[in-house]
């Protein structure tokens, strides 16, 4: 299938559009408001674009224009419409997995009808005419998180591409200088529209930090380039045109928590910065990087407000409750992304402690996440956290029977091998028409299996290999000979030697290369990074 499918989008879920239909996927007036209230009350978590009352009103504007038979986009234009129409195609698909399961048939059917609505609007922005505006870079923005939501991976990477370079023609990345309008002198921008300009702005950072774990490739954004400022902690309804209509920053805020997320973020590409290089660096320095990476994130974490980080989630209302189970969930994985890769070196037992400790509260959160629809949903990148967090299980499993240690007793790793398969039944269950999700799914049974077949007394033998010159000190030689290409996809025309044992003679920069490897579908002799597979059924 990927063979026929265009470049940016290969190894991607098609599209289920209706050909024949001409507009009539817009749904009525009063749907329309439907879904775009429950867009803006359950589906934004930490990335808030817009200001929802703007919003709205073009949403007045795009139903008056459909009642009087009007084209579309005549009133507001086309990176508008192409926004109330992806908000549209996102609420559709967040309200059918909310209300429970659902069959195969019927997910179809709710794919159909919210691809229908976000390849309308991919089509407007395809052909937007003229220079780039705000809307330009929010409609593109938030097309990455309806094919994040989707798994279309490929497709949400090359569209992000696109949208990361608008941010930049816009200049979206440096600090204006609000007292003299400079550049600007000519035009005045007003408020509401300079919080927006902040705010897209740090969403695209940081859905690039999160893309660049996933895919194990570099980060677009560099930090050095940026000055931009937080915006400011003000709710929507708290702004006009001319400034905020309070005086006071608001207790129960909701734009904190995409400032912290952005925090968190920009240590998350620190650690892929340093701890991951690629250069020719020490075990010690790696080491020394990593636990200046911890500090800061134990910091960021000390320096939550209190409704995002010392109460109780299941007490606060339903929009600061996921907020909040957001950043625990970051939090977690932040800790496993800078930490993990010390499982497998001599030495580094603080950092063993640290990253098993992170693993079993993810495994925890994502747990309780499971019974409740609106929170297992709520972000794209879940299925990725319950990835890592099973990955560092099974393969702790491993290394501690090849070799032994005492930082963590036998009765709470058991306890956790037991919560950690709970959490791969909740990744299969999610795995319905998610090819990434499968791949997660194959990839992680045959880890499982060796750390089971570990855990009854029969390890794997020890390969005695070297390692590249650069990365000598790195790791210390482990071999996983499980984790063979024939075994993990039941062909055996794959060769060996194209896509050897990711997991043999383990390196730093191989746990980015087992991040990324449910993204692409195939091998390529060529390819020096990352691994390829095959494309699951």
């Amino acid at each position: 299938m990927e063979r026929n499918q265009l470049l940016t989008s290969a190894g991607d879920r098609p599209f289920q559009v209706d050909n024949s239909a001409s507009d009539g996927f817009i749904p009525d007036a009063a749907t329309a408001r439907n879904l775009q209230e429950f867009y803006f009350e359950t589906c934004v978590v930490t990335y808030r674009i817009f200001h929802r009352q703007t919003v709205e009103g073009w949403m007045e504007m795009f139903l008056k224009d459909r009642q009087l038979g009007k084209p579309i986009a005549q009133s507001i234009g086309n990176s508008r419409t192409a926004i109330l129409l992806t908000i549209m195609a996102i609420a559709t698909l967040r309200l059918a997995k909310v209300h429970g399961e659902m069959s195969t048939e019927e997910e179809s059917l709710v794919l159909q009808r919210s691809d229908d609505l976000f390849c309308a609007g991919m089509r407007l922005t395809e052909t937007e005419m003229g220079f780039p505006r705000l809307e330009s870079a929010q409609a593109r923005l938030i097309q990455v998180l309806y094919l994040l939501q989707t798994a279309r991976m490929n497709k949400g990477w090359y569209t992000f591409g696109n949208a990361f370079h608008i941010t930049l023609s816009l200049g979206m990345h440096r600090r204006r200088d609000q007292k003299r309008d400079f550049p600007f002198t000519s035009k005045r921008q007003n408020y509401i529209t300079s919080e927006c300009y902040k705010r897209t702005f740090w969403v695209a950072y940081i859905i690039d930090k999160y893309l660049s774990v996933v895919f194990g490739r570099p980060r677009l954004y560099q930090d050095g380039d940026i000055d931009q400022n937080f915006p400011d902690n003000i709710n929507d309804e708290d702004m006009t045109p001319q400034g905020p209509s309070i005086s006071e920053d608001s207790a129960d805020c909701y734009i904190y928590a995409l400032i912290f997320h952005a925090k968190i973020a920009r240590i998350i590409g620190k650690v892929s910065r340093e701890v991951y290089s690629v250069s020719d660096l020490s075990n010690q320095d790696r080491l020394a990087a990593a636990h200046q990476s911890s500090r800061e994130l134990h910091e960021w974490h000390a320096s939550l407000p209190p409704h995002l980080g010392t109460v109780k989630p299941s007490t606060l209302v339903p929009s600061f409750r996921r907020q909040a189970i957001a950043l625990q969930l970051a939090y977690s994985h932040a800790l496993i992304h800078t930490n993990r890769p010390f499982l497998l070196t001599e030495g580094g037992s603080e950092n063993v402690i640290e990253c098993i400790s992170a693993t079993k509260a993810s495994l925890e959160l994502v747990n309780r996440m499971a019974g409740d629809s609106t929170l297992l949903h709520s972000f794209w990148w879940t299925h990725y956290v319950i990835f890592c967090a099973l990955a560092v299980v099974y393969v702790w499993e491993i290394q501690r029977t090849t070799r032994p240690t005492n930082e963590i007793d036998n009765h709470s790793v058991g306890k956790m091998f037991d919560l950690a398969e709970k959490c791969h039944g909740h990744l299969k269950r999610a795995s319905t028409g998610l090819s990434q999700n499968k791949r997660y799914s194959i990839i992680l049974d045959e880890l499982r299996s060796e750390a089971q077949r570990c855990r009854t007394g029969n390890p794997p033998h020890p390969h005695q290999g070297g390692r590249p010159n650069g990365e000598n000190n790195a790791s210390s030689d482990t071999s996983f000979p499980f984790l063979q290409v024939s075994d993990m996809f039941g062909s055996a025309s794959v060769q060996e030697e194209i896509m050897p044992n990711i997991l043999d003679s383990f390196l730093f920069s191989d746990w980015q290369t087992l991040d990324s490897s449910a993204i692409f579908p195939f091998p390529d002799p060529n390819s020096v990074s990352p691994i390829y597979f095959p494309a699951v059924p």
